[in-house]
């Protein structure tokens, strides 16, 4: 069920996969702002008809565990009707995480995918990453009441499920369903986002850092939906390219192996300029819808039929 236990076989087949299609690498699951359990992603995954997905929760990949057992269940029942082997028919899994960083006064995410499902060493920057959630979730919540919102830790878990590692998405659908803002993102834009009122700064660890902790465990980098960052506003002018160029030759001397060009959000012109300065600069070009498992800004997965060979 995993994709590959090589490296350079991993790399190669994010790049080669996700310009062919019918493959998703960026999904959240209820171990952190998703809507769907991990067995309810893999179900999701089947009705899709992928040939292979990636779950990226931020900061933790405690539900790996469930994927796979998902998996194995699957596998089973499949083998038990048609009495032969199941493996052929069910997706491959790449496991994941998403890391938020500073690149200088930017926060960027970077997403880091494995060859196995409990990469060695990255146990305790997963767990310094946690206590710092942790940490800003509590000074965010004293922030919230102190402008007049009676919002309590406890409440966020109702938006999630126990094992859930809640953050500002949990803190929105409260404010929501108790009717202070239209949506999650109205609640991003007018309180929880960067300088609103309620917003309080994580620490974060550098992108050198991050990448060089993914590599340590065996992974591969890459940098998560460029676009939202303004990095592709106007892709058609030629400084656009050079300063995107810019960026990511430092990236990259930071560590960084590849970059998510195909995501749900980014326009075709922004797709098409990513994968082009990722293949300019031999980086992997990966695809992700980002996909949350809820009705909202997020895209929903991907499916059998999404492509972008043609944007190549």
């Amino acid at each position: 069920m995993i994709c590959h236990r090589n490296r350079d076989l991993l790399a190669d087949f994010l790049d080669t996969s996700s310009i062919r299609g019918g493959v998703d690498f960026h999904l959240h699951s209820t171990y952190s702002d998703g809507a769907k359990t991990p067995f309810e992603v893999v179900a999701t995954v089947m009705e899709n008809g992928l040939k292979a997905f990636a779950l990226t929760d931020h900061d933790t990949m405690a539900g790996t565990g469930e994927i796979v057992e998902a998996l194995t269940q699957l596998g089973q029942s499949s083998q038990r009707e048609e009495h032969g082997n199941s493996t052929d028919n069910l997706p491959l899994f790449v496991p994941g995480i998403e890391f938020s960083v500073m690149q200088g006064d930017c926060e960027i995410h970077i997403l880091g995918y494995f060859t196995e499902y409990d990469p060695p060493g990255l146990s305790i920057y997963i767990e310094e990453q946690a206590k710092s959630r942790e940490r800003r979730n509590h000074a965010m919540l004293e922030k919230l009441r102190s402008l007049g919102y009676d919002i309590r830790l406890d409440d966020l878990m109702h938006y999630g499920e126990e094992h859930t590692l809640p953050g500002r998405v949990h803190m929105a659908l409260w404010l929501v369903e108790h009717g202070f803002f239209r949506s999650v993102n109205h609640a991003f834009q007018e309180l929880l986002g960067v300088g609103k009122p309620a917003f309080i700064p994580r620490t974060r660890r550098s992108v050198g850092e991050t990448c060089r902790e993914i590599a340590r465990a065996g992974g591969l980098s890459v940098i998560a939906h460029p676009h939202l960052y303004g990095w592709t506003d106007n892709p058609e002018l030629s400084s656009t390219r050079e300063k995107l160029r810019e960026r990511i030759v430092q990236l990259a001397e930071e560590g960084l192996t590849g970059i998510e060009c195909f995501h749900g959000k980014a326009t075709p012109e922004e797709q098409r300029l990513l994968a082009d300065i990722a293949s300019e600069f031999g980086m992997i070009r990966t695809a992700g819808s980002d996909c949350h498992g809820r009705t909202d800004h997020h895209a929903p997965m991907y499916d059998r039929y999404t492509s972008f060979t043609h944007l190549i």
